[in-house]
């Protein structure tokens, strides 16, 4: 994966953006090149962080800027609950089995029900950004496609009045 970087002009890995290029939150580039390849770039920014954790774990870079999120994975439709018990261990449960446990006389230290299964992303872009910079090459495209429109529509009426113009017969001139 190759990236074109109008900045520097050069071509460069996506990997450089992610971790030092101090540009990155305002790259228009960049931000829709990461909208089209979240998963592979993030795979290899993960895959970068867990070797340079090998190598030297206490020289190891954090994506500058980036933001840590929390997203949905997915959501649940049934109830579903996280028992902790006095022994501090958590497990997640289902309803019935929460009831289950109740009947027997367990009791838990703290219980929390889950609605949805949450996932923690590096987000080295801001989704504001990618959107603005996704409409902006709509916007771009839409009068690009306009203008190509606007002279096609010239060009045959053009081609149209030549055509349809009936060569005007010469003028005689009158005799004195």
């Amino acid at each position: 994966m190759k990236l074109y970087c109008n900045r520097y002009s050069h071509f460069k890995d996506p990997l450089v953006c992610a971790v030092s290029c101090p540009f990155r939150a305002r790259c228009r580039d960049f931000a829709l090149f990461y909208a089209a390849n979240r998963e592979a770039v993030e795979a290899r920014l993960h895959g970068y962080l867990d070797l340079r954790r090998e190598r030297s774990p206490e020289q190891v870079p954090s994506p500058m800027g980036g933001r840590i999120v929390l997203e949905v994975k997915r959501s649940m439709p049934e109830a579903m609950y996280i028992w902790i018990g006095a022994d501090d261990r958590a497990e997640l449960i289902s309803h019935q089995e929460a009831l289950r446990r109740a009947e027997r006389g367990a009791k838990p230290k703290h219980i929390y029900k889950v609605a949805q299964e949450m996932e923690l992303r590096y987000q080295l872009v801001p989704r504001r950004r990618i959107e603005k910079a996704k409409r902006e090459v709509a916007t771009e495209e839409a009068r690009a496609a306009a203008r190509r429109a606007r002279l096609r529509a010239v060009e045959t009426t053009e081609a149209a009045e030549t055509e349809e113009a009936p060569k005007a017969a010469p003028k005689r001139r009158r005799a004195k």
